[in-house]
């Protein structure tokens, strides 16, 4: 996630911290029969199966995360594609906008605009993927904002019969799994980090300091239920991310080296005709 997608997150967690959907005249809505109802089920089940709601929250999260995985993976691959691209054809992409702001009639920048859509369509790029790649994120924000809300207003009382797993207990705040998932949303956007140009991480930084402030703060004065969901999240992210970056820039950078043979062959049988 970006920075302004990060903060739209974490304002829609203040905004549920208001809806008590334990409460029968809140069960109600678009929103709680969509993504919290379904959820709220499968919560129930898999802690009922196994007698234990922290493997419940454990698994429901890995199936979410698998879900939303394709569409997490498709968004990096095509950022790192078109950065890599981009950083190739640059110039000539800059002298064609360059033309498109100097246009002295409509015509003349209705011309440039073409131009400019053709070399995109030659070279492969599609700035547009990229607006879309956007789409994962805001698709998988009221999915797990629907499982955080069954966390946090469970619709029966069997999480209070099954409150307890590994050291601590899932109806009440505690210290080390608050500590440990403001640890792992420290490392997470620094994992990312490391795969983008110096230029380009200072958001990153940033939210290595804002992310875990706010998950410390929040896990402290919630359930350590919602503490494990986001230790669990988190550790999934690192491992998607560190992978997911690693594979698409090494298939990223073998496209580039493709497109720079394209044009070093184009302009080679250009100049001989």
């Amino acid at each position: 996630m970006n920075k302004h997608t990060r903060l739209l997150f974490f304002s829609c967690i203040l905004l549920l911290a208001g809806c008590n959907y334990s409460k029968k005249q809140h069960q109600t809505g678009f929103f709680f029969y969509v993504f919290v109802k379904p959820i709220d089920w499968l919560l129930h089940s898999i802690g009922q199966l196994f007698h234990s709601y922290g493997i419940a929250i454990i698994l429901i999260v890995i199936i979410i995360r698998s879900i939303l995985l394709p569409l997490m993976l498709n968004q990096m691959k095509q950022m790192h594609t078109l950065r890599e691209k981009r950083a190739i054809v640059q110039d000539e992409i800059s002298d064609i906008q360059t033309q498109m702001r100097q246009a002295s009639t409509p015509e003349i920048r209705k011309e440039a605009n073409q131009l400019l859509l053709a070399k995109y369509k030659e070279y492969g790029i599609s700035p547009f993927k990229s607006i879309l790649g956007s789409l994962p994120i805001f698709i998988q924000i009221p999915i797990i904002l629907g499982l955080l809300a069954c966390i946090k207003h469970p619709t029966s009382d069997a999480l209070a019969q099954h409150p307890h797993f590994l050291w601590f207990n899932l109806m009440h705040p505690d210290i080390w799994l608050a500590l440990l998932a403001g640890l792992l949303y420290f490392i997470q956007p620094l994992v990312n980090a490391i795969h983008y140009p110096k230029g380009q991480r200072k958001t990153y930084y940033t939210m290595m300091v804002l992310s875990p402030l706010f998950i410390v703060y929040a896990s402290l004065h919630s359930a350590a239920a919602i503490s494990l969901y986001w230790v669990v999240s988190a550790s999934f992210l690192i491992v998607q991310t560190h992978f997911g970056h690693r594979r698409y820039k090494k298939q990223a950078q073998a496209a580039a080296i493709q497109l720079e043979n394209y044009i070093a062959q184009r302009d080679q049988t250009s100049s001989q005709h």
